[in-house]
């Protein structure tokens, strides 16, 4: 007796150049909108060098590194009046911050928005690993409250220019359950 088809079969091999498989992508996307924008994705997602650990290790030490004596030596009686240790402190973290906002944007401005997201969940695993496991003495007496704020400040702003992308919010609760638990929290519901 003969095996039973589902009318669609899959092949196990793809016998194409590189030059037909490019061909037959276009056809595809010429098509359907949809698959075009599947395609770009799934594209995006292979060839792009974003690594989420060497995001979070990056934001891990440049915060890491901020120590309380440069506070200290900023903050007092100055030349031009007072400033105060934290009004100093937030503005060190802020300033050393300031960097990964402003790649954030700029994967967002050229439309690189695989890029923007793997980045995002790196900025957001380096600001949790800097919540649990700063060593510094800049953390205990300035930093605790920032890793907070800034991970609600970046999935905001992320929520805010992405409103209709349902697959890469839940894509950032996922990896927030997996990777940042603290933070982690139910996903809202789409309409």
């Amino acid at each position: 007796m003969g095996k039973a088809t589902t009318g669609v079969e899959k092949p196990t091999t793809y016998p194409l150049s590189g030059e037909q498989a490019l061909q037959v992508l276009r056809i595809l996307s010429q098509r359907s909108v949809a698959i075009a924008k599947e395609i770009a994705e799934v594209s995006a997602l292979v060839f792009c060098d974003v690594s989420v650990e060497d995001v979070a290790s990056s934001v891990f030490d440049v915060l890491d590194e901020l120590a309380v004596e440069d506070c200290w030596s900023k903050a007092g009686r100055q030349r031009g009046g007072y400033r105060d240790q934290y009004d100093v402190a937030d503005e060190m973290i802020c300033e050393a911050f300031s960097p990964f906002i402003q790649q954030i944007d700029a994967f967002h401005r050229t439309g690189e928005h695989v890029s923007e997201l793997i980045y995002i969940q790196g900025v957001l695993l380096g600001l949790y690993q800097y919540k649990t496991d700063a060593t510094s003495d800049f953390y205990e007496h300035y930093g605790e409250d920032y890793p907070e704020s800034f991970e609600d400040d970046v999935f905001k702003a992320w929520k805010k220019r992405h409103p209709d992308d349902s697959s890469g919010l839940q894509m950032l609760h996922s990896f927030l359950d997996d990777h940042c638990p603290d933070w982690s929290e139910e996903p809202e519901p789409t309409l």
